[in-house]
């Protein structure tokens, strides 16, 4: 992202967290997911950070998100629990089900806790950091509103339900993997048609099956999985994990952040955390861990001046410098958390 400004970490979070506390979300909350939105941004994850702060307040503010949820752990064992969300925002939601996962899993050396009946989670990547900082390896993924078909059909039932993963490194950025199953996300292709710009061809189908690099007949299609039928199958699994197990939603039963203005998301979502200290202890986790990275460090590059990377090296290193040097940011958006951050309504809302 180019950006006209550049806003620092405090101001951003701070409007962020003022946008949210002005439609009634407790400042407790409100802190939680400006800064899980944040952190996206500052990862260079700009699709999904405080660009989807005018969706979430326009759904609180029509009533359909719960600024205040009441959410209840339904069930806990030593190492298992479920969360009903309450319609309550992701970001809140998701941060305290983190939570809950990096306690247990410190107790009792791993922990899955899965959620229910909540909205939009953002971006992995920040979640899997925040884990991996409180020492743990983390797997997590979400369930989305139908964007795919299933590998062989023509009718959008399956959800491009992204997979995370983290693990600590000890004196080097952590692994952090976060991916859609498909070979783009519809938070890319919006962006490019906000921006005026055509797909690459094998992103997407429009709605009669046929090949687009129209992002509005993308839009209104389906988004081509990873692999084929892997990135078909993967989807299907992450949808187990967050909606099967928890007892939430899943499939066409999760509806849309931006299309079903009068219906709650019912999105569900999951953590599972593993403490490295207790299946081999630290000194030997770290060290086998720096055995792989450097094996694959250490690979010959197929191009001159650029290296191998790790999954992670290239968020760690944006967060490094949008720490720095401030988020880049394009006038339109920054000026539009501006006002929301005032309390004023959104001026406009993505519709797809």
């Amino acid at each position: 992202m180019t950006g006209a400004f550049r806003v620092s970490r405090g101001e951003l979070q701070s409007l962020a967290s003022s946008a949210l506390k002005a439609v009634g979300v407790p400042e407790p909350d409100a802190d939680a997911a400006a800064a899980i939105l944040v952190t996206a941004d500052l990862q260079g994850i700009d699709t999904h950070g405080t660009s989807r702060l005018a969706a979430y307040v326009t759904r609180v503010r029509d009533g359909v998100f719960n600024a205040k949820p009441d959410i209840v752990v339904e069930s806990q064992s030593p190492a298992v629990a479920v969360i009903d969300g309450d319609r309550g925002l992701g970001p809140v939601v998701g941060s305290r089900a983190l939570d809950l996962a990096v306690r247990l899993a410190a107790q009792n050396g791993v922990a899955y806790v899965g959620c229910r009946n909540s909205q939009h989670l953002g971006a992995l990547a920040p979640y899997a950091l925040r884990a991996t900082r409180h020492g743990m390896v983390c797997f997590l993924g979400t369930n989305a509103f139908p964007s795919m078909a299933p590998w062989g059909g023509r009718e959008v039932k399956v959800g491009n339900n992204p997979l995370g993963v983290g693990a600590p490194r000890r004196d080097a950025p952590a692994f952090i993997l976060d991916i859609a199953m498909s070979v783009a996300a519809r938070g890319k292709i919006r962006k490019a048609g906000a921006k005026g710009e055509r797909i690459p061809d094998g992103w997407a189908l429009d709605a009669e099956g046929n090949p687009t690099t129209d992002p509005a007949k993308a839009l209104d299609g389906y988004v081509l999985p990873i692999g084929g039928h892997k990135g078909y199958g993967l989807a299907l699994a992450v949808d187990i994990l967050a909606g099967v197990l928890s007892g939430g939603a899943v499939s066409t039963e999760v509806q849309s952040l931006f299309k079903q203005k009068d219906k709650p998301q019912q999105v569900s979502f999951f953590f599972l955390a593993i403490d490295p200290a207790k299946t081999i202890g630290l000194d030997t986790y770290f060290e086998r861990m720096e055995t792989l990275c450097g094996l694959i460090k250490d690979t010959e590059p197929s191009s001159v001046g650029d290296p191998v990377l790790l999954p992670g090296e290239i968020e760690a290193r944006e967060l490094e410098i949008r720490s720095r040097d401030g988020i880049p940011m394009e006038a339109e958006l920054l000026d539009s958390i501006r006002s929301l951050a005032r309390g004023e309504a959104p001026s406009s809302v993505p519709k797809a």
